[in-house]
C-alpha cells in the first residue's frame, strides 16, 4: 500500500465512522485513536534508539549494572534513560 492509498482509506474509514457514529461516539474514537497512535509512534521511536545503541556495541541496563550505556564518554545519554520495565 502506498502513502496515497493509505490517505484514501483513512478518509474513507473516517468518513464511515462520522456518518454512522453518534457525535459523542465519534469523538471518543478519534480521541482513542489519537492516544494509541502517540504511543505507538512514541515505541516505535524508542524501539530504534535501543536498537542504534545495542548495533553500536552498547549494553541495556538490565545488562549492566552502574547503569550507563557502556562506554566511559560523557555523552549526555545513557540507554538506561529508556529502560520502560521501571
Amino acid at each position: 500500500m502506498n502513502p496515497c492509498q493509505m490517505n484514501a482509506m483513512i478518509a474513507a474509514l473516517t468518513n464511515y465512522l462520522y456518518v454512522t457514529l453518534s457525535k459523542k461516539d465519534f469523538i471518543f474514537w478519534n480521541v482513542f485513536f489519537s492516544e494509541l497512535s502517540k504511543s505507538m509512534f512514541g515505541m516505535e521511536i524508542l524501539r530504534s534508539i535501543c536498537y542504534f545503541e545495542k548495533k553500536k556495541g552498547h549494553k541495556h541496563r538490565r545488562d549492566d549494572k552502574d547503569g550507563d550505556d557502556g562506554d566511559d564518554e560523557d555523552d549526555g545519554f545513557d540507554i538506561g534513560d529508556f529502560d520502560m520495565d521501571e
